[in-house]
């Protein structure tokens, strides 16, 4: 009976080990999702899953609304009228990784290796925006810093309309 035991306490240590070891980290789609977050669903329950909310700012323009969860890293933009997310932002969180293996953290030149040249950029005093609005992502890469000449932040929104939504 002790033998029995052991062993099923062996199967489930190595079923345990076997299922954390197949675990795959959170998906970056570009122009489709970030981990289980889609483009086009309803931001609500987004908001029940994530928590209190540590801002929610309406965009210029007045038809977005943006989210944003510092301790989970995320941030969303939704319609105000639908509810429906437009685009997605990760930061500062190495466990997302696009379908090339892009995650904050990544240099500048690892970005263009794996996606080609941008089709924009936008310069701002601390960081440059890589952006491939045909793919539907953007890359923040900090200028400075620990993170100087890596990304620290990447955005998902519906490919062609990067500046639809993020008005200068």
């Amino acid at each position: 009976m002790r033998r029995l035991r052991g062993i099923g306490v062996a199967v489930l240590v190595i079923g345990t080990l076997a299922a954390a070891a197949g675990a795959q980290p959170p998906a970056i789609v570009p122009g489709q999702s970030l981990g289980d977050f889609r483009l086009g669903q309803d931001v609500t329950p987004l908001l029940d899953q994530l928590g209190p909310l540590h801002s929610q700012d309406d965009l210029p323009g007045d038809a977005l609304t943006g989210y944003y969860w510092p301790l989970r890293h995320i941030g969303a933009i939704a319609e105000k009228t639908t509810h429906k997310i437009v685009a997605l932002v990760v930061s500062l969180d190495d466990t997302y990784r696009t379908d090339k293996g892009i995650m904050a953290g990544a240099e500048m030149d690892a970005v263009r290796a794996a996606y080609g040249r941008e089709d924009g950029v936008e310069d701002h005093p601390d960081d440059q925006l890589l952006i491939y609005d045909r793919l539907g992502v953007a890359f923040v890469v900090d200028r400075t810093g620990p993170l100087g000449h890596r990304v620290s932040a990447i955005f998902v929104f519906t490919p062609g309309h990067y500046h639809d939504i993020f008005q200068p």
